[in-house]
């Protein structure tokens, strides 16, 4: 704006070339921007209508191939059937067979001896009829002569027309296999839907053969490139007849998109609940682009007309808004700075307040209960309640803990330091360890503990030192929950005026957090229900009590690292 040319007597007068690049630019951008974010959504738009498409094909498809699963084992469980098969009865068998078949709207039902024979068909009256040919090369048979259910795609060795089959071993009443009991189910119907329907979708099975697709020409057809021996091995079961099972012209380009003949398409695809089949739902990308260049065109000259229009209406005010801004500026930013400033200490101040009430009420509601239970044990004692000594001592020693820790809490509710004494350091991070080494134990983190040399003493309270220690140990805890052998190292240093103490860990980092973030009262990273978002809070106000400071980064290797550094005092030992 502040390149707008002015006259001395009548304000801007024209707008400078370089005004006018900037403004080509600012069109130029938008209109790119436009481009490609017409083309996300159009491309995200057309993968959701695809899935919704893909899921009624998929539906249809499963639906087809499910209804009839169970018919080969009702018929194998029927005593009728094995009565007629074992007495060779095949006659009434046949004309049962048909019954069925007419009934269930199957292509065929047939009965095959042991060694393949088909010995009863529904269709043996037809001229096309199975009775007497031998299917023992089928892999569907030799898999249930063996005993197993078995299913599987073909053109009919027979009527040259393709199926599903389904087979199920026939069994005796004493229990042993004197045949195969099978269904062919027709898809043609199911193609031929598929083709009324004008979209571009196509089954494939395990091998990547085109087995249903909308576009029959593609039926056959191979998209994943089969090998010799596979393709000898196919062609030998003669499942798909004399078809030569050529490649079909398909290319994958890793993006959600395939080439399929030299088209361009974006795909979906899902796995079928049957053989392992995989149904594809391929949509032109050649309309995400039409789309896209429409709505690039429509909003590029929109936007050009608008930021024409809005240039030519600034221009003439310009003139006596610049004078004024630019003199309010640098007081705007400045108090800008100042409110914001404001701002951040009035959210760190409330929620420490509301902090300050929490630990209030806490340390109150706590504190009675409290000393009820130190006298009660006291009284047990006295009574000899408990007979163990050991017993009585650590459950003085627990009440006494939980006063402490209600104690630590009113280092929230009034700025009053508790009294400071020399305190080891490496005291301090053995009683931490005991109090989260079961935690750390039942999640298998390993723990590396290095505890320095020369004096580690320092000038503060123990037990909130130890509280600060078991928050950050906690957090480390936390954070490489899911890792690969997760582990939390604690080292301990010194230098002439410091005391040290680092923990890091190898979980995921910091995920861009600085440590005022971390440090706000009630921030958590931890999903609901795990933390209050208190623990590095209370941790940071213990080591600023103690005069100490705390940070926290990223490890090169990967992890954080939160150090304290406590100071040496006239009153540490050296």
């Amino acid at each position: 704006m502040a390149s707008i040319q002015f006259s001395q007597d009548h304000g801007p007068t024209r707008i400078r070339p370089r005004i006018v690049a900037i403004l080509v630019a600012t069109v130029l951008l938008t209109t790119t921007a436009t481009f490609f974010g017409a083309t996300r959504y159009f491309e995200r738009q057309t993968i959701a209508d695809a899935q919704s498409q893909l899921s009624l094909y998929l539906r249809s498809l499963n639906e087809a191939l499910k209804q009839y699963q169970h018919l080969p084992y009702i018929l194998a469980q029927n005593n009728l059937v094995r009565i007629q098969v074992e007495r060779g009865d095949t006659q009434s068998l046949n004309a049962m067979l048909r019954d069925f078949a007419n009934t269930a709207n199957l292509e065929a039902i047939y009965v095959m001896a042991l060694d393949g024979l088909v010995v009863a068909s529904s269709n043996a009256t037809e001229p096309q009829s199975f009775l007497g040919q031998n299917y023992g090369f089928r892999p569907y048979f030799q898999e249930a002569v063996n005993g197993k259910r078995s299913d599987y795609f073909a053109i009919g060795a027979t009527s040259g027309r393709p199926g599903y089959f389904v087979a199920e071993p026939l069994k005796s009443v004493a229990g042993n296999t004197i045949g195969v009991v099978a269904i062919k189910l027709d898809v043609s119907e199911l193609q031929a839907s598929w083709e009324r329907r004008g979209e571009t979708v196509l089954a494939t099975n395990q091998d990547g053969i085109v087995v249903l697709s909308a576009n029959p020409a593609w039926l056959y057809l191979n998209i994943d490139g089969l090998g010799d021996d596979r393709r000898a091995a196919i062609v030998a079961s003669r499942q798909f007849g004399d078809k030569t099972l050529a490649p079909l012209p398909w290319s994958d380009t890793g993006d959600g998109k395939v080439t399929v003949q030299g088209d361009k398409f974006v795909i979906v695809s899902d796995v079928a609940d049957w053989r392992g089949w995989s149904v594809h739902y391929l949509t032109p990308a050649a309309s995400i682009a039409r789309s896209t260049y429409a709505v690039t065109g429509f909003m590029g000259t929109v936007i050009a007309v608008l930021i024409g229009f809005a240039t030519f209406l600034r221009s003439q005010r310009i003139a006596l808004a610049l004078e004024s801004s630019q003199r309010h500026r640098r007081e705007l930013i400045a108090a800008n700075t100042q409110l914001v400033s404001a701002q951040e200490e009035l959210a760190r101040t409330s929620k420490l307040a509301a902090l300050g009430q929490l630990a209030a009420s806490v340390t109150h509601e706590l504190g009675q209960p409290i000393s009820a239970l130190k006298n009660h044990l006291a009284a047990a004692e006295i009574g000899n309640e408990i007979t163990s000594p050991e017993t009585a001592l650590n459950l003085r020693r627990l009440a006494d803990r939980m006063e402490t820790i209600t104690k630590q809490l009113r280092f929230f509710s009034r700025k009053k330091s508790d009294e400071m004494k020399p305190t080891d350091l490496r005291s301090v991070v053995q009683e931490s360890l005991a109090l989260v080494r079961h935690d750390f134990k039942a999640n298998g983190v390993a723990i590396d503990y290095d505890p320095g040399t020369g004096p580690l003493n320092v000038h503060g309270h123990q037990i909130q030192l130890e509280q600060a220690l078991v928050n950050l140990l906690q957090n480390a805890l936390y954070a490489v929950q899911g890792a690969d052998d997760p582990m939390v190292t604690i080292a301990l240093s010194a230098t002439p005026t410091t005391r040290m103490v680092k923990i890091s860990d190898n979980g995921p980092g910091l995920d861009g957090k600085s440590l005022d973030d971390l440090q706000e009262p009630f921030f958590s990273t931890k999903s609901s229900g795990v933390g209050m978002g208190l623990g590095l809070s209370i941790s940071a106000e213990i080591v600023r009590a103690h005069g100490g400071t705390m940070t926290a980064q990223n490890k090169t290797t990967g992890g954080a690292q939160f150090s304290i550094s406590l100071p040496l005092t006239a009153e540490d030992p050296e």
